[in-house]
């Protein structure tokens, strides 16, 4: 937008009412303004879609609820163009959106949002707001240090009831009186009445559809009609008892008889998550229909994704070898001051091809390959090691600075060299002409944060840098992107500890690894907009590559995971048992690099896997 201090980054969704974009903060105005590059929503409020009164309102209800599981109204925002409510951004999406994927919850964790979700109308009710329109789609998410944070969203068709505190039901006369989403609505909203437990109704069918991934009552609007008015609530059996009597009560269809208060359907279903029966099946993946009753289908689904058998074979290596990286050329591993190069071949297979070894003065902390060969990082020095991987030549000696610690990235393509040291993040030029590797000074800036971030070259104008702050009580992750000129793009924190980050083949796109914890997930971050997707594990992933299938996961076990580029687990299979690294080999193979006893070796498994 011109003349505005937000820089939109791309359209999230489209409401009733115009379009979500995400935007960073273009530039800082006041003590109190928010930072550089921080991401918000810009919610549009078009003159033709939401007249004047609407958008009143729902800046009013927006300004005047503060609470943690409610979207906050940041600002308002005129320019030539539109009008825009200017609104903290969920980077998890809609609540509908996670729903589409494969096992996005356990039983306990929708649990959890669902209190989470009462909570916030807890607060509204007692300041006299009913929201009208609780469903899956207003309903965004963000990252909190248990899983998912609900927010309400959309109180576009919200009403205030005449006395705050007041149960009994109110009408209101006006064409939009019966507005709303027939499939969530409660029986007396069709003729325009509205309580506290018209929304405690919509969640009853809300925390019904998480659990069977269906809700309870469908058809046409008509039929829908029908249905919250006369129709009998069927509730499967697969449903434990403490749950199906919460679900009978809040879908009454008198209003009298649901929970007297958000907080007490919220109360019930803390009592539930401490009956023997819901604990037992805590870890059970939602919706129930599909992963309850069909778990040996489900298990045949994704073994059948492999075309086994898997060939292994194995290579040894120096002790303790931990770095493997690969490009399409070669396959590079570490341990201690050498590097190991193994040319792709066409075929997986390892017989047959010839190694190479590369000798460094300092022990290698990392590889970084590139399309025309790699950057090796010592703990002074950065090197070139080129195609040929004959010899290699430093191309900056950190250690001349009297550093004690940096951190570099390489872009694919082997043209930019960014390098981070305390306070300073410098970018370079990489040059190769005639066998020379000619580095270049372009532009410094300063780094305020007192810990150095992880680097990657997300594409050759964009870089991301990676703060995991593991010593907070609550652990968070940074992540900023900059320009090659060294302009903040855009910058968020997320709840959690991130380790290492991997570029996928998606535009904008990484593969976040956890950094601690016994059972996480692993989360696929597109920056451009921001949308953060959870990939859950029920053990430790500690290992993760790319290839030309998706994304290949190693957990503690060895149980290696293969998802899709959507994030969709489509096989999983039995690998070396405690993985240290895990890279792609030709062009359907993995090598895993694992100890076994006293020495180290490098695995390859010829999985033929057809994406």
């Amino acid at each position: 937008m011109q003349n505005s201090k937000y820089r939109i980054l791309g359209l999230v969704g489209q409401g009733q009412f115009g379009r979500v974009f995400c935007a960073s903060i273009r530039e800082s105005t006041g003590k109190n303004s928010r930072p550089v590059g921080q991401l918000v929503a810009l919610k549009e409020l078009s003159h033709q879609q939401a007249p004047t009164s609407e958008f009143l309102r729902e800046l009013w209800f927006l300004i005047t609820l503060q609470h943690p599981n409610i979207v906050a109204c940041l600002a308002l925002e005129h320019t030539a163009t539109g009008r825009y409510l200017v609104m903290d951004y969920c980077e998890g999406g809609t609540l509908r959106s996670l729903l589409k994927q494969d096992n996005p919850l356990r039983l306990l964790e929708g649990l959890q949002l669902v209190i989470g979700v009462l909570a916030g109308l807890e607060y509204a009710h007692r300041r006299g707001v009913v929201h009208c329109d609780i469903k899956p789609e207003n309903i965004l998410l963000t990252l909190g240090p248990r899983g998912w944070l609900p927010r309400l969203s959309d109180f576009g068709i919200a009403r205030r009831l005449p006395e705050i505190g007041t149960t009994r039901l109110h009408q209101e006369i006006s064409p939009d009186a019966t507005v709303g989403s027939p499939a969530y609505m409660a029986p007396e909203r069709f003729y325009g009445l509205y309580s506290p437990m018209s929304d405690i109704y919509a969640v009853g069918i809300l925390l019904f559809e998480l659990l069977m991934g269906y809700r309870p009552f469908s058809g046409t609007p008509g039929d829908l009609t029908w249905a919250h008015l006369n129709q009998r609530l069927q509730l499967p059996e697969t449903i434990p008892e403490p749950l199906q009597e919460i679900i009978k009560k809040a879908l009454e269809k008198l209003p009298a008889r649901r929970f007297a208060s958000a907080s007490g359907m919220a109360q019930a279903l803390r009592l539930a998550m401490y009956n023997s029966e819901v604990r037992k099946l805590g870890d059970r993946v939602l919706p129930w229909e599909r992963n309850i009753d069909n778990d040996e289908e489900e298990d045949k689904r994704i073994v059948l994704g492999l075309k086994l058998p898997i060939i292994p074979s194995q290579l040894p290596i120096p002790p303790n070898s931990s770095i493997l990286v690969a490009n399409v050329y070669n396959l590079y591993s570490a341990g201690g001051s050498e590097i190991i190069v193994l040319p792709q071949p066409v075929q997986s297979a390892v017989m047959g091809v010839e190694q190479s070894t590369v000798s460094f003065p300092e022990t290698v902390v990392g590889i970084i390959p590139t399309l025309i060969g790699a950057c090796v990082l010592t703990r002074e020095r950065i090197y070139w090691l080129g195609d040929r991987h004959s010899t290699s030549k430093c191309i900056l000696d950190i250690g001349l600075e009297k550093v004690s610690t940096y951190r570099a990235a390489v872009d694919v393509q082997g043209r930019f060299l960014a390098v981070a040291i305390r306070g300073e993040l410098r970018f370079y030029s990489l040059a190769i002409a005639d066998g020379e590797t000619i580095l270049t000074l372009k532009r410094t800036m300063l780094l305020t944060e007192p810990d150095l971030p992880e680097l990657m070259f997300l594409d050759r104008r964009h870089l991301l840098a990676t703060w995991s702050g593991i010593e907070q009580k609550q652990p968070q992750t940074t992540l900023k992107v900059y320009s090659r000129r060294g302009t903040t793009i855009g910058s968020v924190c997320l709840s959690g500890s991130i380790g290492k980050v991997l570029l996928t083949s998606e535009p904008y796109t990484v593969l976040g690894m956890p950094l601690v914890g016994t059972k996480s997930g692993i989360l696929l971050i597109k920056l451009l907009p921001l949308k953060v997707m959870r990939i859950p594990f029920d053990s430790l992933p500690i290992c993760a590559c790319v290839t030309n299938w998706g994304y290949v996961i190693a957990d503690i076990q060895g149980q290696i995971t293969v998802c899709d580029r959507e994030g969709s687990k489509i096989a999983n299979f039995q690998g070396p048992a405690t993985p240290k690294a895990i890279a792609p080999w030709g062009k359907t193979g993995l090598a895993i690099t694992a100890d076994s006893g006293d020495r180290t070796y490098i695995h390859f498994l010829d999985v033929n896997f057809d994406s």
